[in-house]
């Protein structure tokens, strides 16, 4: 029996030391752009997901906040915008993103609803699990786990191959036109995966165009540019985030094809790089 505690001990030892080395990364890694507040300066916010993020930090300089993170879905900018709001910011202008895939479903299960718990207030169980146990033990995480094996493996990569090293990272504006056609018909089969929208997504947009309105903050909506490779494949595919807006009288700003012709200005497909992110500010905010 003595010696079975004991190798039960190893072993809870052995887990926890892995946990706290998975902990770390994820800290560095997976949770970064979630410990960062907006300071109560700023009156405007833009609310994006990873089209938001090429314009990093750039549009603090015109006095707006960028809250945009990777993959975050409409539920995760409620939870700010409810942030905002409880913590008595004076919220003026909100723009927020209405591209033709913010409704698809997959958002509906790829999102930071793991992550976004941290703006809430709301005391409940899901708050536990979120912010404390799946905080705290990332190696039960099932989003973690997979980043982390990529990262110790491009880490191997690089030990192993330090004289065969070339740069991996991809121009767009260099790729063939071929090569541009492909990566851009990945992208839209990936956004739209469907048919049908998702209605829970639709239904917290229209709380969020409620919440604003009840709080009399101004709420815009923004179509990012978009490379002329993938306008082509895109066609009329939309969810109608922006019709929603629009149904309920407010502005949408469609910038979708201003960089058709520009392709310098994007780093893939559907994003723009930060040179694309600073010219889209000034045509966005000016």
């Amino acid at each position: 029996m003595k010696k079975f505690l004991l190798s039960l001990l190893y072993f809870f030892i052995l887990v926890l030391s892995w946990n706290a080395v998975v902990f770390v990364f994820a800290n560095d890694n997976y949770y970064k752009g979630y410990d960062e507040f907006p300071s109560r300066n700023f009156h405007s916010f833009i609310l994006a997901d990873s089209h938001g993020m090429p314009l990093d930090r750039f549009s603090e300089k015109m006095h707006v906040y960028n809250f945009s993170s990777n993959s975050d879905s409409y539920a995760d900018m409620k939870r700010k915008i409810i942030y905002l709001i409880e913590n008595k910011f004076k919220v003026k202008t909100i723009y927020i993103t209405a591209d033709d895939h913010t409704l698809s479903p997959y958002r509906d299960h790829i999102n930071n609803m793991d992550k976004s718990i941290i703006y809430t207030s709301k005391i409940d169980f899901n708050y536990i699990k979120e912010k404390y146990i799946k905080y705290n033990f990332p190696i039960f995480q099932f989003k973690v786990n997979p980043i982390f094996r990529i990262y110790l493996e491009d880490k191997l990569k690089m030990i192993f191959n330090r004289n065969e090293m070339t740069s991996n990272k991809i121009i767009w504006s260099e790729l063939s036109e071929a090569e541009q056609r492909k990566r851009s018909i990945d992208r839209v089969l990936g956004q739209f995966p469907s048919k049908n929208k998702s209605k829970k997504l639709e239904k917290t947009l229209l709380e969020i165009v409620e919440l604003c309105q009840r709080n009399h903050i101004q709420l815009i909506g923004i179509q990012f540019p978009v490379s002329n490779s993938y306008l082509k494949i895109l066609g009329s595919k939309n969810y109608g985030a922006n019709q929603v807006l629009k149904s309920k009288g407010l502005k949408v700003i469609d910038c979708k094809s201003i960089f058709a012709e520009k392709d310098h200005y994007f780093g893939d497909q559907d994003h723009l790089n930060p040179e694309g992110g600073k010219e889209f500010l000034k045509i966005l905010l000016q």
